[in-house]
């Protein structure tokens, strides 16, 4: 008997390699991943809790994401992409009585990057409409000069200390008494296609020569536009001969049956006017019955002896 062909497939082994964070948290290391080869790290993201990361449960509300960047001896070396604050932590912001406002604008830092800012705002007390309007103008404003001088890293460590937050509290009290400002969302915008380069620039002898043949045109076009104009006219005569000609007779005999309903409806609103009035007259007589007599009757004196 034949013997059964077994196939064999080697099989490597996996191995906990570390993720190790960037400067700002004294690269510590961050977790591990089971893989096979170390090099499939690479362009993975991985969120975490900030008070995990730092130690500090006060900053138990925040989120952060790291993408690994790079792998240098078995090491995942990452970048933050991304600060979040959680949507639990936003909710027991809102009170009554207070306004809140959001806001969403992309700004570019000082390394070239484009970030998505997303702004929570909540005052004091109920404010109109337009002092919200020239609240969210100014903290674009700000956050912009502010974004434009500084890096994405710069800006995140701002952002954990919480000096950004106080200084942009302080600066919005004059227009109106804020309570809480925070920046609930701070990450690097995806690079959409730039369409200016996308787009062909056209010499402007091409452009000129474009609109002398849209104006003129050629030779054999006038022959068909002059051969689809007698058609035209052709088949417009051709429906006027085909409509049946109305003689003014009618018309005058229509008149003359009209002139006579009138007159017999003026007939009949004057027959009908007549009882009413009658009626009216009727009902404004009324009978006035003839008053009953009383007899006095003589009282008798009577004399006090």
């Amino acid at each position: 008997m034949a013997k059964k062909q077994t196939s064999t497939k080697k099989i490597k082994k996996k191995k906990w390699y570390p993720v190790i964070g960037p400067k700002i948290f004294g690269s510590r290391v961050l977790g591990e991943s089971l893989l096979a080869d170390p090099s499939v790290m690479k362009g993975r993201y991985m969120t975490m809790n900030l008070s995990n990361v730092i130690g500090d449960p006060r900053k138990q509300n925040t989120n952060v994401q790291f993408k690994i960047k790079d792998v240098r001896e078995g090491q995942g070396i990452t970048e933050i992409t991304k600060y979040e604050l959680i949507p639990s932590f936003m909710k027991r912001l809102v009170r009554r009585g207070r306004n809140k406002i959001d806001d969403s604008f992309i700004v570019k830092s000082a390394d070239g990057k484009r970030l998505r800012v997303k702004i929570i705002v909540i005052t004091n007390s109920y404010a109109f409409k337009s002092i919200e309007t020239k609240l969210r103008l100014n903290i674009r404003k700000i956050l912009k000069e502010t974004l434009n001088k500084n890096t994405f890293e710069k800006t995140i460590e701002d952002l954990l200390r919480i000096s950004l937050q106080k200084d942009m509290k302080s600066k919005l009290a004059k227009i109106f008494p804020v309570r809480v400002f925070e920046i609930r969302v701070l990450k690097i915008e995806k690079r959409k296609r730039d369409f200016e380069e996308e787009v062909e620039v056209v010499p402007e002898a091409e452009v000129e020569k474009i609109k002398a043949n849209e104006t003129t045109p050629t030779e054999g076009g006038e022959a068909e536009a002059t051969e689809e104009k007698k058609e035209i006219s052709e088949t417009k005569v051709s429906d006027d001969a085909q409509k049946p000609k109305v003689s003014d007779t009618p018309k005058v005999e229509e008149k003359k049956e009209e002139v006579k309903v009138e007159e017999k409806k003026e007939e009949v609103k004057t027959e009908t006017s007549k009882p009413v009035e009658k009626k009216t007259e009727k009902k404004a007589v009324k009978k006035v019955a003839p008053k009953k007599e009383t007899k006095k009757t003589p009282v008798k004196k009577t004399s006090k002896k």
